[in-house]
């Protein structure tokens, strides 16, 4: 009750918290014409219902967020630090969560290291992966790119590619939409991973305060989210083949 209690005296305070989001494949964490479906959505909602401060997710463009920052449209955004817009205004709250981007194969390959991968792979186009992985396209492995996590899936159950590379969750997630086993393709290689933090403006110290609290015990049940999200606002079908 106290951080509330700061939080309403704050003068000055935008008394919102309001969370850029862009919708570049961001699946299942926030999407949505309006950013108001998923995992990350969900747990801002427990977040509300706990401190009484409010909140929302901005849609904009990952390019305008700092532009979005200096002109006060919004307050707070997801991110690792290493890519927060105006990194030296922000405090990161967290970690949240782990992003993780798995190699995903084709039933039955279970490559032991990415030195083991050859033949075609599915990325997405424009997409950074790790250099290990970089260094391998165009000798051993031939690249397909698709342009949404839909597309890639997609290719992959049909069988374009030996090989796909997507954050587990985005996998999983669209599998589940499909009625496909995300199991049946996991392997125990992860391509890169790094901790996803709630950076908010230092021009906000109890909001920053009430965020700190609220996340110091909070844990983000993904098992539990991940059969309740509801489907993207434009599904594509990806079903495999049999």
């Amino acid at each position: 009750m106290l951080i509330i209690a700061a939080f309403w005296s704050l003068p000055g305070s935008s008394q919102t918290l309001q969370i850029m989001g862009s919708d570049e494949g961001f699946l299942p964490f926030y999407y949505g014409k309006h950013l108001n479906k998923g995992i990350l959505v969900e747990v801002i909602k427990e977040f509300t219902l706990e401190t009484g401060i409010a909140a929302e997710f901005r849609p904009t463009p990952r390019k305008r967020q700092a532009w979005a920052l200096k002109k006060g449209q919004a307050n707070a955004v997801f991110a690792n630090p290493q890519w927060m817009p105006l990194p030296d205004r922000m405090h990161a709250v967290g970690p949240v969560l782990t992003w993780r981007d798995r190699v995903f194969a084709q039933s039955g390959g279970q490559p032991d290291s990415i030195d083991d991968l050859h033949g075609n792979i599915c990325l997405r186009k424009w997409f950074v992966y790790s250099d290990r992985l970089e260094r391998r396209i165009g000798t051993d492995l031939v690249r397909y790119d698709a342009y949404n996590a839909q597309q890639m899936l997609d290719m992959f159950l049909h069988k374009r590619c030996e090989y796909t590379v997507m954050n587990e969750l985005e996998f999983r997630y669209l599998a589940r939409l499909e009625a496909v086993d995300p199991d049946r393709y996991s392997t125990e290689l992860i391509d890169a991973e790094w901790p996803i933090y709630l950076g908010i403006v230092k021009t906000e110290p109890a909001m920053i305060e009430a965020a700190e609290a609220f996340f110091a015990t909070h844990t983000v049940d993904v098992e539990a989210m991940l059969p309740k999200l509801p489907p993207p606002d434009r599904q594509a079908s990806v079903q495999s083949d049999k």
